[in-house]
């Protein structure tokens, strides 16, 4: 049975691509099938190969077998990461090694093929990746860490907008973090081996749910400042650090309480670790997106947010008439919803967006910006001259 049959021709962006694997034939064939799609390709016939050259070429796609001699595929994955490459790798594997692929794919792999394979489900896959770098070329992350002028102590904004009492969980001195920003009304958890009264060992992630859960059972509402999350990543197994972090989502965030994780910026040098640390807050930031999802699922809601982000300070009847709403009771619903949600703000009868607002009507304009770059996409949006 062949590799790969080809049963459409349709191109796709091209794009530096490096394929490894250990079977020189099936490596000519990828090379010969993607050159015709006009991208740019290297071939590896080994891990070892393919890390020579790695930083010679800047890969947007790394197509690479799973069982090769030498390296194994996890292995290989984590060495592409710490020499800085953040091209995104696709396992290509047979049916009897699904188990191993998918642990790759928890190890950074983006996704895997099964050989055989046609060359449309590769053209596919490549059409998602496209996907991926448009979003990472459009949407630009910052750091989500802002160091003070003195470099010791992680700004924070706004402190006063978050409710007291506060629980500081820190694997460094935490009354440094209470004394530097004020904090009234403020525990101490100390994540240190050398355990006493307020201190736990960073190996306790038990201990340190049951404190949380005291912590939550004792007041009505608050907010949660932990700082360290990285190290307990490193120290733990995933499937139980997931489950701690399932926990706050479940028990602290879905209640009046607020989270703040406070991480180091040389974290991210640790390139190994990247993705598992984008799993853990994307466990966390899951209610965050249902909940915007659920507000901005009525597209009157959508269109008040984006006329307030044009014209701010507006009373309800010029809102009616700008959106040319029919009915009034209408608009007052979502309208509430919106300001229930911390969206708009209503002052002296004139309504206008909050800084959740603002920020989220930056979101509907990338969102409709990505969604005509989307390869499924029905719309399409281009210029000319």
């Amino acid at each position: 049975m062949p590799f790969f049959e080809i049963k459409e021709t349709a191109g796709f962006r091209n794009m530096k691509i490096m394929v490894i694997d250990d079977d020189e034939t099936f490596l000519a064939k990828m090379e010969k099938i993607l050159i015709l799609e006009e991208h740019s390709v290297i071939t590896a016939i080994s891990g070892e190969k393919a890390l020579s050259i790695l930083n010679e070429n800047g890969f947007e796609l790394i197509l690479m077998d799973l069982k090769m001699p030498g390296l194994s595929g996890v292995d290989l994955i984590q060495k592409i990461r710490e020499v800085g490459c953040n091209a995104i790798i696709i396992m290509i594997t047979g049916y009897g090694t699904i188990e191993s692929a998918v642990q790759t794919t928890k190890a950074g792999a983006y996704d895997y093929i099964l050989k055989p394979f046609e060359f449309s489900l590769l053209k596919n896959k490549i059409k998602e990746v496209e996907s991926e770098l448009n979003l990472r070329k459009n949407l630009a992350v910052p750091d989500p860490i802002e160091k003070s002028r003195h470099g010791e102590f992680l700004k924070l904004e706004n402190l006063n907008d978050y409710k007291s009492p506060f629980l500081v969980i820190s694997n460094e001195n935490p009354e440094e973090i209470i004394s530097n920003y004020n904090l009234t009304q403020a525990i101490p958890l100390w994540l240190d081996y050398k355990e006493d009264e307020n201190t736990i060992s960073p190996t306790k992630l038990y201990m340190i749910k049951l404190k949380i859960e005291e912590f939550v059972k004792s007041n009505e509402a608050g907010t949660i400042i932990c700082r360290g999350i990285e190290e307990l990543l490193k120290i733990h197994e995933w499937d139980n650090f997931k489950q701690f972090l399932i926990y706050l989502q479940s028990e602290v965030l879905s209640s009046n309480y607020s989270l703040l994780l406070l991480v180091e910026s040389n974290y991210f040098m640790d390139i190994s670790y990247q993705s598992l640390f984008r799993d853990a807050l994307s466990i966390l930031i899951n209610p965050v997106f249902h909940n915007i999802i659920e507000l901005l699922s009525h597209p009157l809601r959508k269109g008040i947010i984006t006329l307030l982000k044009s014209e701010d300070n507006l009373n309800f009847n010029k809102i009616v008439k700008k959106l040319n709403v029919d009915r009034s009771s209408i608009l007052a619903f979502h309208i509430n919803k919106l300001v229930q949600g911390s969206i708009v703000k209503k002052e002296k009868n004139l309504y206008g967006l909050t800084s959740r607002g603002n920020y989220i009507s930056e979101l509907i304009f990338l969102l409709e910006k990505l969604g005509f770059s989307d390869p499924q996409s029905q719309v399409k949006i281009f210029n000319y001259s």
